[in-house]
């Protein structure tokens, strides 16, 4: 295995296991076969990859990319642990690159293409359970949230210059918020009156302030986890970075080559289910979505959606 990330490392993360979603689903639908070259452009923590290079045998070649290089540490562990378990893993190449550069992680293996893309959109597990990355209110922390920790840009920073209108649109299209004048109002008087808002704690806490009493009890999730989705995803230009992507995985996919994208907001989903009808053949006409027995085990299955497509064959 051969690593090529910003920060990579022997030192393994004292972290839970992560649990890939669809896992049974996605290896189905990718219809692996020996010696193929696939990008994991979300290695993450390898839960998916793992599988993925044994699949392909010794003779096959796992590109896995991911934006945070502390992550990838954990990638690179899991890999080493499989290949120790089983020699005919793949080759195995890690980079710390966001997907949408995937055609430059193949050009540093010599390859031009590849026969299959996995795409899992979102965060990690293991990233909401770290309070100083600060994607999660669960823990008080700074308030980060960069999935690529060279990036300039925080959600602290984000949040202290975005302007209202843009904050609103952001809460309403990337997290469905029903009160998302009402937060956005009062971020910008609380930059105003008290300066940027720091903590993850504190961003919690006027979300809970800015809702109407009915709007703080009772609700099946926490108030403020779609203020939290959605500063998250517009910090990381996570919709920006999906089309990119995709329009990547098509150069980069050899003729019949199939992608898989596993993505976990109807936003996202909605960008791939076009995608796929426009630019591919679908070979999901539903997305695939976790079972009962998936999500009692893993409740971040819940709101998973897989979807694939085969790159056409080019005409004779």
């Amino acid at each position: 295995m051969s690593m090529n990330a910003e920060g990579s490392g022997a030192n393994e993360l004292r972290q839970p296991v992560h649990v890939p979603v669809l896992l049974a689903e996605t290896l189905e639908l990718l219809a692996l076969e020996p010696g193929m070259v696939v990008v994991d452009g979300t290695v993450g923590a390898g839960g998916h990859g793992v599988e993925i290079a044994r699949d392909l045998g010794p003779d096959g070649l796992l590109v896995g990319l991911d934006r945070d290089s502390e992550i990838l540490t954990c990638a690179e562990a899991a890999f080493a642990r499989a290949a120790k378990a089983s020699a005919s893993q793949a080759r195995v190449s890690l980079h710390h690159l966001p997907y949408a550069r995937m055609r430059e992680a193949l050009a540093r293996e010599g390859r031009t293409n590849c026969d299959r893309v996995l795409l899992d959109i979102g965060v990690s597990s293991l990233q909401l359970d770290k309070a100083e990355r600060g994607f999660s209110f669960m823990a008080d922390g700074p308030l980060d949230m960069r999935m690529d920790a060279t990036s300039p840009v925080t959600a602290a920073s984000w949040l202290q210059s975005v302007p209202e209108a843009q904050l609103v649109a952001a809460l309403q299209d990337y997290g469905d918020e029903r009160y998302a004048r009402r937060i956005a109002r009062a971020v910008v008087e609380t930059r105003r009156q008290r300066g940027a808002l720091q903590r993850t704690s504190q961003l919690k806490d006027l979300v809970m302030r800015a809702l109407p009493a009915p709007a703080r009890h009772g609700q099946r999730i926490h108030p403020a986890t779609r203020t939290f989705q959605a500063v998250r995803i517009a910090v990381n230009d996570e919709l920006g970075q999906l089309r990119k992507g995709l329009e990547e995985a098509v150069a980069c996919l050899a003729p019949g080559g199939r992608l898989c994208v596993i993505s976990f907001h109807s936003a996202e989903d909605r960008v791939v289910k076009q995608f796929l009808r426009e630019r591919m053949e679908p070979l999901t006409r539903k997305p695939v979505e976790a079972g009962l027995a998936e999500i009692e085990n893993n409740p971040r299955a819940r709101s998973a959606k897989l979807r694939c497509g085969v790159v056409r064959e080019v005409a004779a």
